[in-house]
């Protein structure tokens, strides 16, 4: 007689509890990654500020949807796009000489991605579909090329909208029924306030002498274009949710006025944002999103 004896399901360990709770992976972490990375590249790289999101994002990544690259879904293009987005911000300035090359990059790559992201789904659309998608993501991308280019010379109010815009749209994600998107977009902006924080505490942790009119502000572009034409065309986000995200980064450049304080110029400037991505989300999650986003 055979007997065959099952081994016992190991129990996972603590650690593995607590990196396993989607809180942890979509703020702790990212945020505890990108405060220790901003404060120990600070005095190495004036790109300090991108590598920290660089790293927090790649290790909230890798605990929420794995690192695994295959099959190449939706999502995880997302994550390289993103990838890519914060190693060529961090890269480019020191290469790229040329401001008006700088300039169409910013709005070029961000359409590259959508279109490599998207283009499966936008195929099964008719012709009329096709064209309403390539106008919104034009539009979207020129919007926020065109408000966060007003907000890079000062370090609170760019970093401030990053994190609000990143907030906002995580959360209408999650409110759409996309908990995976939501978790990613949420780690982002987990990263950003951690980036805005470190300047807070030290000024120059995440300032950059290119900061000013250059593809530094490709992630903050990027990242929010892709999450939340995700959400619309793979969840249940209503596409005119976008709109007031949107103008995140433009209502925060009209707080007037600079602060002396580090502390109250990044409160001050995170304020209109955070109530914009508050207000829509609550918005989002109030309609119950029951139709298709599309």
């Amino acid at each position: 007689m055979v007997i065959f004896r099952l081994k016992p399901q190991l129990e996972p360990t603590l650690m593995e509890q607590i990196l396993n709770r989607p809180e942890i992976q979509s703020a702790v972490a990212p945020f505890i990654v990108a405060l220790l990375f901003s404060l120990g590249l600070k005095k190495v790289t004036a790109s300090a500020w991108i590598w920290s999101i660089f790293a927090a994002f790649l290790i909230a990544a890798s605990l929420i949807n794995g690192l695994t690259l295959t099959p190449l879904t939706g999502t995880r293009k997302i994550i390289l796009a993103v990838l890519g987005a914060l190693v060529v911000s961090a890269l480019a300035p020191g290469v790229i000489q040329r401001a008006n090359l700088r300039r169409s990059l910013l709005v070029l790559l961000p359409m590259l991605a959508v279109l490599w992201v998207f283009w499966k789904v936008a195929m099964r659309m008719e012709i009329t579909g096709i064209a309403l998608f390539v106008t919104a993501a034009v539009g979207l991308v020129v919007a926020l090329t065109w408000a966060f280019d007003r907000l890079t010379g000062d370090p609170a109010s760019f970093h401030a909208a990053g994190f609000s815009l990143m907030l906002g749209t995580g959360l209408c994600a999650t409110a759409a029924a996309s908990a995976l998107l939501g978790q990613l977009a949420l780690s982002l902006s987990a990263a950003s306030g951690a980036v805005l924080l470190a300047w807070v505490l030290f000024g120059n942790a995440v300032k950059s002498p290119h900061l000013s009119k250059s593809l530094t502000a490709l992630p903050y572009i990027l990242a929010p274009a892709l999450f939340g034409i995700a959400a619309v065309l793979l969840a249940r986000l209503p596409w005119y949710a976008l709109i007031p995200l949107a103008t995140i980064p433009a209502a925060t450049s009209l707080v007037p006025g600079k602060i002396e304080s580090r502390f109250f110029s990044a409160l001050v400037q995170s304020i209109p944002g955070l109530v914009i991505a508050l207000v829509v989300s609550f918005w989002v999650w109030q309609t119950g999103s029951s139709d298709s986003g599309y």
